[in-house]
């Protein structure tokens, strides 16, 4: 996804002499792909010293963690905009690391003193381009999201015209308006040819993911994933940053808070990867050109 207000996108990695620092790990909670951009980090960093929390999705959780740890001279990463939030709020003496936050504008994060951040995305268009590559005859596409990825739609209907598909939308408020809204979009005459689910708090969620996904696969429709780890659980296709390029990323901003670095950092953009699901496609009788399967990263 593009970077926004006054984020500047660097995506090369500086040069800087690592310190061993205490540091600490704020999860919003366990959803897919936190646990490879956290190892990542550990092995991108070995001398440092980290800590890891689970908010669980709470707020109150998360502030009640962050109240037992003031007074630490720490290095902060936060995993999901509630932790980046509560991490800013709570503890604004800390230099912050972000990572997995769709929208740091709207987190509070644009102009926060000593915090650095790594992109949660890959632009629209190049996600949108890569699943048309795979899947060049799903070219209507509905886009199931929640209000915290609201602001994103323009830009996704934007980068739909510039690659030739049409978009769907379809807002939902809670976890209990999914079901309706996959109904929408996957019977009758305007169905669409494939689902496509943001990285969004509502639609992280184990059951909620997997209601997609089953749904989707029973009505003899893709689904587009945001993440990798989503290929295993029945995605045919994701195109999102590499979980252990935003790991490295991220050691790499807490290497440059270590090393006495306290200015502006420029915002990270990690990695894309290509990922194919070959067996989903079997299911759904899709058949991925060449140039799809020789484009990826991985093929499952």
């Amino acid at each position: 996804m593009k970077a926004k207000g006054s984020w500047l996108v660097l995506g090369v990695a500086l040069a800087v002499p690592v310190q061993g620092a205490e540091v600490v790990v704020l999860k919003s909670s366990e959803q897919p792909g936190v646990r490879a951009v956290v190892d990542a980090l550990r092995r991108a960093g070995p001398a440092h010293t980290f800590t890891e929390f689970d908010l669980a999705g709470n707020r109150a959780q998360g502030e009640r963690i962050a109240a037992g740890l003031r007074g630490r001279t720490m290095i902060l990463v936060a995993l999901g905009g509630l932790a980046a939030q509560v991490a800013r709020a709570s503890l604004p003496d800390s230099p912050l690391v972000f990572c997995m936050v769709p929208d740091p504008d709207k987190a509070g994060l644009a102009d926060a003193p000593r915090a650095a951040g790594v992109s949660a995305g890959v632009p629209m268009k190049n996600q949108l381009a890569a699943f048309r590559l795979v899947n060049p005859r799903g070219v209507r596409i509905g886009l199931l999201h929640g209000p915290d990825t609201a602001g994103e739609i323009d830009e996704a209907q934007k980068a739909a015209r510039l690659v030739r598909v049409a978009l769907v939308p379809r807002l939902v408020s809670s976890e209990r308006e999914v079901p309706q809204a996959m109904r929408e979009l996957l019977s009758g005459a305007d169905a669409v040819d494939a689902v496509w689910m943001l990285a969004d708090p509502i639609l992280t969620g184990d059951q909620t993911r997997r209601f997609v996904l089953a749904e989707s696969l029973k009505a003899g429709r893709p689904v587009y994933a945001y993440a990798s780890s989503l290929i295993a659980e029945g995605a045919l296709v994701s195109d999102g940053p590499d979980p252990s390029s935003v790991g490295e990323q991220a050691a790499e901003l807490v290497g440059r808070f270590a090393a006495g670095e306290r200015g502006r950092m420029d915002m990270r953009v990690p990695r894309a990867e290509l990922i194919i699901n070959r067996k989903i496609a079997a299911k759904l009788k899709i058949d991925i050109p060449a140039d799809a399967l020789k484009a990826a990263s991985r093929v499952f």
